[in-house]
Protein backbone atom coordinates (compact mmCIF):
# COMPACT_ATOMS: atom_id res chain seq x y z
CA UNK A 1 0.00 0.00 0.00
CA UNK A 2 2.63 2.49 1.08
CA UNK A 3 4.65 1.80 -2.05
CA UNK A 4 1.68 2.75 -4.25
CA UNK A 5 1.22 5.97 -2.34
CA UNK A 6 4.93 6.65 -2.47
CA UNK A 7 4.99 6.17 -6.24
CA UNK A 8 2.01 8.49 -6.63
CA UNK A 9 3.75 11.08 -4.47
CA UNK A 10 6.98 10.79 -6.45
CA UNK A 11 5.13 11.16 -9.76
CA UNK A 12 3.43 14.28 -8.43
CA UNK A 13 6.53 15.91 -6.99
CA UNK A 14 8.77 15.20 -9.97
CA UNK A 15 6.70 17.70 -11.96
CA UNK A 16 7.87 20.46 -9.65
CA UNK A 17 11.39 19.48 -8.58
CA UNK A 18 14.19 17.28 -9.86
CA UNK A 19 15.68 17.02 -6.38
CA UNK A 20 15.02 13.35 -5.59
CA UNK A 21 16.48 13.77 -2.09
CA UNK A 22 13.80 16.36 -1.36
CA UNK A 23 11.11 14.04 -2.67
CA UNK A 24 12.33 11.13 -0.54
CA UNK A 25 12.55 13.35 2.52
CA UNK A 26 9.06 14.76 1.97
CA UNK A 27 7.63 11.28 1.52
CA UNK A 28 9.39 9.94 4.62
CA UNK A 29 7.88 12.79 6.64
CA UNK A 30 4.37 12.05 5.33
CA UNK A 31 4.77 8.30 5.83
CA UNK A 32 5.96 8.74 9.40
CA UNK A 33 3.18 11.16 10.28
CA UNK A 34 0.39 8.96 8.93
CA UNK A 35 1.95 5.87 10.54
CA UNK A 36 1.81 7.26 14.09
CA UNK A 37 0.64 4.59 16.53
CA UNK A 38 -2.45 6.48 17.71
CA UNK A 39 -3.94 6.64 14.20
CA UNK A 40 -6.57 3.96 13.63
CA UNK A 41 -8.45 5.74 10.85
CA UNK A 42 -6.55 8.89 9.83
CA UNK A 43 -3.65 6.87 8.48
CA UNK A 44 -2.19 5.73 5.15
CA UNK A 45 -5.32 3.69 4.45
CA UNK A 46 -7.30 6.93 4.64
CA UNK A 47 -5.05 8.48 2.01
CA UNK A 48 -5.57 5.45 -0.23
CA UNK A 49 -9.30 5.81 0.23
CA UNK A 50 -9.32 9.45 -0.82
CA UNK A 51 -7.16 8.75 -3.83
CA UNK A 52 -9.66 6.13 -5.01
CA UNK A 53 -12.24 8.90 -5.22
CA UNK A 54 -9.65 11.21 -6.73
CA UNK A 55 -8.99 8.73 -9.53
CA UNK A 56 -12.70 8.15 -10.07
CA UNK A 57 -13.59 11.85 -10.29
CA UNK A 58 -10.35 13.40 -11.55
CA UNK A 59 -12.10 14.60 -14.72
CA UNK A 60 -14.24 16.89 -12.55
CA UNK A 61 -11.23 18.55 -10.92
CA UNK A 62 -9.98 21.87 -12.27
CA UNK A 63 -6.52 21.55 -10.68
CA UNK A 64 -5.87 17.83 -10.00
CA UNK A 65 -2.29 18.30 -8.84
CA UNK A 66 -3.29 20.85 -6.21
CA UNK A 67 -5.95 18.53 -4.84
CA UNK A 68 -3.44 15.66 -4.80
CA UNK A 69 -1.09 17.77 -2.66
CA UNK A 70 -4.00 18.64 -0.38
CA UNK A 71 -4.97 14.99 0.04
CA UNK A 72 -1.44 14.02 1.02
CA UNK A 73 -1.19 16.77 3.62
CA UNK A 74 -4.77 17.30 4.86
CA UNK A 75 -4.38 15.14 7.99
CA UNK A 76 -0.60 15.19 8.29
CA UNK A 77 -0.99 16.67 11.78
CA UNK A 78 -3.51 14.72 13.86
CA UNK A 79 -3.78 15.05 17.62
CA UNK A 80 -7.09 14.22 19.33
CA UNK A 81 -6.34 16.71 22.10
CA UNK A 82 -6.02 19.64 19.69
CA UNK A 83 -8.67 21.57 17.78
CA UNK A 84 -6.33 23.14 15.24
CA UNK A 85 -5.16 20.03 13.37
CA UNK A 86 -6.30 21.33 9.99
CA UNK A 87 -4.66 24.70 10.52
CA UNK A 88 -1.43 23.04 11.57
CA UNK A 89 -1.63 20.58 8.67
CA UNK A 90 -2.15 23.47 6.23
CA UNK A 91 0.79 25.37 7.70
CA UNK A 92 2.94 22.24 7.55
CA UNK A 93 2.03 21.69 3.90
CA UNK A 94 2.86 25.25 2.93
CA UNK A 95 6.13 25.16 4.86
CA UNK A 96 7.22 21.91 3.18
CA UNK A 97 6.02 22.67 -0.33
CA UNK A 98 7.38 26.21 -0.39
CA UNK A 99 10.79 24.55 -0.64
CA UNK A 100 10.04 23.49 -4.22
CA UNK A 101 8.82 25.44 -7.23
CA UNK A 102 5.15 25.73 -6.39
CA UNK A 103 3.56 29.09 -7.12
CA UNK A 104 2.14 31.26 -4.37
CA UNK A 105 -1.31 30.65 -5.85
CA UNK A 106 -0.97 26.88 -5.61
CA UNK A 107 0.27 27.09 -2.03
CA UNK A 108 -2.64 29.35 -1.09
CA UNK A 109 -5.09 26.97 -2.75
CA UNK A 110 -3.63 23.99 -0.88
CA UNK A 111 -4.00 25.90 2.37
CA UNK A 112 -7.63 26.80 1.58
CA UNK A 113 -8.47 23.25 0.58
CA UNK A 114 -7.04 21.70 3.74
CA UNK A 115 -8.86 24.25 5.91
CA UNK A 116 -12.07 23.41 4.04
CA UNK A 117 -11.86 19.85 5.38
CA UNK A 118 -12.42 21.37 8.84
CA UNK A 119 -15.30 23.70 8.08
CA UNK A 120 -16.83 21.39 5.43
CA UNK A 121 -17.71 24.54 3.52
CA UNK A 122 -16.28 26.14 0.39
CA UNK A 123 -17.36 27.98 -2.72
CA UNK A 124 -14.53 26.43 -4.76
CA UNK A 125 -15.39 23.41 -6.92
CA UNK A 126 -12.18 21.50 -6.19
CA UNK A 127 -12.44 22.14 -2.46
CA UNK A 128 -16.03 20.90 -2.53
CA UNK A 129 -14.87 17.67 -4.14
CA UNK A 130 -12.09 17.26 -1.57
CA UNK A 131 -14.63 17.71 1.23
CA UNK A 132 -16.82 15.06 -0.40
CA UNK A 133 -13.90 12.65 -0.85
CA UNK A 134 -13.14 13.06 2.86
CA UNK A 135 -16.76 12.50 3.93
CA UNK A 136 -17.61 9.73 1.48
CA UNK A 137 -16.98 7.16 4.23
CA UNK A 138 -20.20 8.33 5.88
CA UNK A 139 -22.29 7.04 3.00
CA UNK A 140 -20.83 3.54 2.67
CA UNK A 141 -22.38 0.20 3.59
CA UNK A 142 -23.31 -0.55 7.19
CA UNK A 143 -20.29 -2.86 7.53
CA UNK A 144 -17.82 -0.28 6.26
CA UNK A 145 -19.41 2.46 8.33
CA UNK A 146 -19.24 0.32 11.46
CA UNK A 147 -15.54 -0.34 10.86
CA UNK A 148 -15.02 3.39 10.46
CA UNK A 149 -16.80 4.21 13.74
CA UNK A 150 -14.77 1.56 15.58
CA UNK A 151 -11.55 3.02 14.19
CA UNK A 152 -12.55 6.53 15.26
CA UNK A 153 -13.38 5.27 18.76
CA UNK A 154 -9.98 3.57 18.89
CA UNK A 155 -8.29 6.87 18.05
CA UNK A 156 -10.15 8.41 20.98
CA UNK A 157 -9.58 5.47 23.32
CA UNK A 158 -8.15 7.76 26.01
CA UNK A 159 -11.44 9.64 26.17
CA UNK A 160 -13.93 8.25 28.74
CA UNK A 161 -17.03 6.73 27.20
CA UNK A 162 -19.44 9.34 28.56
CA UNK A 163 -17.40 12.22 27.19
CA UNK A 164 -16.80 10.45 23.88
CA UNK A 165 -20.51 9.84 23.33
CA UNK A 166 -21.27 13.48 24.10
CA UNK A 167 -18.69 14.68 21.60
CA UNK A 168 -19.66 12.13 18.98
CA UNK A 169 -23.32 13.11 19.27
CA UNK A 170 -22.35 16.70 18.59
CA UNK A 171 -20.48 15.65 15.44
CA UNK A 172 -23.35 13.54 14.15
CA UNK A 173 -25.91 16.30 14.73
CA UNK A 174 -23.57 18.78 13.01
CA UNK A 175 -23.89 16.77 9.81
CA UNK A 176 -27.54 15.80 10.16
CA UNK A 177 -28.54 19.44 10.68
CA UNK A 178 -27.04 20.41 7.33
CA UNK A 179 -29.26 20.83 4.30
CA UNK A 180 -26.89 18.40 2.62
CA UNK A 181 -23.82 16.63 3.97
CA UNK A 182 -22.12 16.60 0.60
CA UNK A 183 -21.15 19.65 -1.42
CA UNK A 184 -21.45 18.36 -4.98
CA UNK A 185 -24.47 17.02 -6.82
CA UNK A 186 -22.48 13.90 -7.70
CA UNK A 187 -21.85 12.92 -4.08
CA UNK A 188 -25.31 13.96 -2.92
CA UNK A 189 -26.72 11.59 -5.51
CA UNK A 190 -24.33 8.78 -4.59
CA UNK A 191 -24.11 8.94 -0.80
CA UNK A 192 -26.39 11.50 0.88
CA UNK A 193 -29.30 9.17 1.63
CA UNK A 194 -27.13 6.35 2.98
CA UNK A 195 -24.98 8.74 5.01
CA UNK A 196 -28.04 10.09 6.80
CA UNK A 197 -29.23 6.56 7.57
CA UNK A 198 -25.80 5.64 8.96
CA UNK A 199 -25.54 8.79 11.07
CA UNK A 200 -29.05 8.40 12.49
CA UNK A 201 -28.40 4.75 13.33
CA UNK A 202 -25.17 5.61 15.14
CA UNK A 203 -26.87 8.44 16.97
CA UNK A 204 -29.64 6.09 18.07
CA UNK A 205 -27.10 3.56 19.38
CA UNK A 206 -25.03 6.05 21.39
Amino acid sequence: MASQLEKRFENLLIKYTDDTDFIKKFWKNIHNKYSESHRAYHNLNHLEELFRYYDQFESQLETPDTIAFSIFYHDVIYNIWKKDNEERSADYAVDELSKISLSKEILENIQEQILATKTHESSNNDSKLLIDFDLAILGQSEEIYESYTKAIRKEYKLIPNLLYKKGRKKVLLHFLDKKSIYKTETFVSLYEKKARVNLRNELKDL
